[in-house]
C-alpha cells in the first residue's frame, strides 16, 4: 500500500530534474566529452525506471493529454541552443576562429526550428481533436437539428449509394447483342453500360 501523495507522479519535482541533466549534458559535452556516455547511461536508466514507476507504481489522477510535451521541448532546445552557444565560445577561447564563425549559424537554425516546431505542432495542438469534437457533440441533445449528421466525415464518404439496376437491352432488336441480355445502368451521375 502506497500512501495517497505517492500514488501519482510529481512532474514539478522529476521534470526539472532530467532537464537539469540534459542541459549540463548538453552545456559540457564541448568542454568535456566524457560527460556524453554518462548523460546517455543515466538517461537509459532513468527511461528503465520511469517505464516500470509509471506502468506498474504510479496512478495518475488526471490525464493532461500531453500538454507539457511543447513546454518540455522548448526547454530542451533552449538547453541546446546554450550548449552550442558554450561550444563557439569554447572555439574562440582555443583561438579557433574559422571554425566559431562555421558553427555561428547553429543557434539560429535551433531558434528557426523552434518557431517551426510551434507552427506545426504547438498551435494545432491547441485544438480539440475531431474524436474529442464527435463525443462533445454526442452529449449535446441539439446538435442534430443544427449539423448534417455526416459533418465530420470525408466529402466522398456522404455521397449517395449508386445501386445497379437492371434494365433489357434496347439494341437487341437491331442485332447488336444477343436478345435477352441485360446491361446495367447505375442510378445517380454514373455512365450507363
Amino acid at each position: 500500500y502506497y500512501p495517497r501523495k505517492y500514488a501519482q507522479i510529481w512532474y514539478g519535482w522529476e521534470y526539472p530534474n532530467l532537464l537539469l541533466v540534459i542541459v549540463i549534458c548538453f552545456v559540457y559535452s564541448c568542454i568535456s566529452p566524457i560527460i556524453l556516455p554518462v548523460g546517455a547511461f543515466f538517461f537509459l536508466g532513468a527511461w528503465l525506471v520511469y517505464k516500470n514507476q509509471i506502468l506498474l507504481v504510479f496512478h495518475p489522477l488526471y490525464e493532461s493529454g500531453g500538454t507539457m510535451f511543447p513546454m518540455a521541448c522548448h526547454r530542451t532546445l533552449i538547453g541546446l541552443v546554450c550548449g552550442q552557444l558554450t561550444l563557439i565560445g569554447y572555439s574562440i577561447i582555443r583561438l579557433g576562429f574559422y571554425q566559431a564563425l562555421l558553427m555561428f549559424p547553429l543557434p539560429l537554425i535551433t531558434v528557426k526550428m523552434m518557431d517551426v516546431f510551434k507552427t506545426l505542432y504547438v498551435v494545432p495542438g491547441m485544438c480539440i481533436s475531431v474524436e474529442q469534437a464527435v463525443e462533445l457533440d454526442a452529449d449535446q441533445k441539439n446538435v442534430y437539428s443544427l449539423f448534417s449528421p455526416d459533418v465530420y466525415r470525408q466529402p466522398v464518404l456522404t455521397e449517395r449509394i449508386a445501386e445497379p439496376q437492371n434494365r433489357w437491352n434496347s439494341s437487341a432488336s437491331t442485332g447488336g447483342t444477343r436478345p435477352g441480355l441485360t446491361t446495367l445502368e447505375m442510378v445517380g451521375d454514373a455512365k450507363v453500360c
